[in-house]
């Protein structure tokens, strides 16, 4: 195995050169003991030196949920799949307003509306949307995000126009291990979405779902992908396999298995917002508090798209505990 030289790690680090490939593959043989904890020690130093104290927090609203015309094998909303995910179109202006304005009341700094589908074509839907945006503006200080699917650059420019900062698309998995997850669109389709974001001088949100079968060097592929894109925040999901859905029964994550892929990620990535989400309280269990130390400098907080999330006020507990805040919301 490649010898690590932590010191240099964290110096090169502290000047935001992430680390290589061949010492990434390293990383990723790490068992429990003292090299993992060299490995939390340096991720946590980067996290320290480039966030702070301070804690990004998101939170989201189903805001069309189920039919989904993709075939995306974790994903319960796909209508490829018999599961009891909910149904419903678009949510209208003022209920989504609504849900913005507790979401910030409930310490969330970033709100996103997510929506199935393919991709937002709809005018009217988009029309409702950029309303939206405009009214979250007026009466919240939060930062705005959405994630819509595959987007073309015209979109995404009418809906920036209205006032949405953020666009959140996950490449979901690595290059190479794509077409075992997503059979109707291709990595490149992802790609696209993204690059029209970045182009737009949109603060872009990418990352993917870990414990879907991929191996170790495919979850380094992937951060390899996220550095090339030079995206602004990866969202870190683990798989929560949902009922009816062909990984239903794949159960791959340990505890630690989830504290390496963060700290990993934050060594590729010295500088960028590492936000933990989706199936953390599966995943990480009675260790979600070294999430922090693994690197992490975010989290999503309430509920996810199709299943609850853990009681914001034990979350924001876990951050005070261990002297962290809530990075205040850009428009406060």
């Amino acid at each position: 195995m490649h010898t690590l030289d932590w010191d240099d790690i964290l110096a090169r680090g502290l000047r935001a050169e992430g680390i290589t490939e061949t010492e990434a593959q390293a990383i990723t043989q790490l068992q429990e003991g003292p090299e993992l904890d060299r490995l939390l020690h340096v991720a946590d130093a980067l996290r320290q030196a480039f966030k702070g104290h301070y804690v990004n927090t998101c939170g989201i609203t189903n805001a069309k949920s189920g039919r989904c015309p993709e075939k995306c094998s974790f994903c319960s909303q796909s209508a490829h799949f018999e599961t009891e995910a909910p149904t419903w179109g678009l949510k209208d202006t003022e209920t989504i307003a609504a849900e913005a304005r507790l979401a910030a009341d409930n310490g969330v700094r970033e709100f996103s509306i997510v929506a199935s589908g393919r991709g937002m074509t709809n005018r009217k839907e988009l029309d409702s949307l950029k309303d939206t945006f405009r009214r979250i503006r007026q009466e919240t200080g939060l930062q705005t995000c959405a994630s819509l699917g595959l987007m073309s650059r015209e979109a995404l420019a009418e809906l920036k126009e209205a006032g949405m900062e953020s666009f959140h698309h996950n490449l979901e998995t690595a290059r190479s291990y794509h077409h075992e997850i997503v059979e109707t669109h291709s990595y490149d389709d992802e790609v696209d979405s993204i690059r029209a974001a970045k182009d737009l001088g949109m603060y872009v949100c990418c990352g993917g779902i870990f414990g879907m079968g991929e191996s170790w060097d495919q979850r380094v592929e992937l951060a390899v992908d996220l550095r090339a894109l030079d995206v602004d925040s990866v969202p870190i999901n683990f798989l929560n396999p949902r009922p009816g859905t062909p990984l239903a029964d794949r159960h791959d994550l340990t505890p630690v298995d989830c504290l390496k892929i963060i700290a990993l990620l934050r060594l590729m990535l010295p500088a960028k917002d590492l936000i933990v989400c989706g199936g953390r309280e599966v995943n990480l269990q009675d260790r979600q508090p070294d999430i922090f130390r693994a690197g992490a400098n975010g989290l999503m907080l309430g509920d996810y798209l199709t299943t609850a999330g853990r009681d914001t006020c034990t979350d924001r507990d876990m951050l005070a505990a261990q002297g962290l805040e809530i990075r205040p919301a850009p428009h406060a």
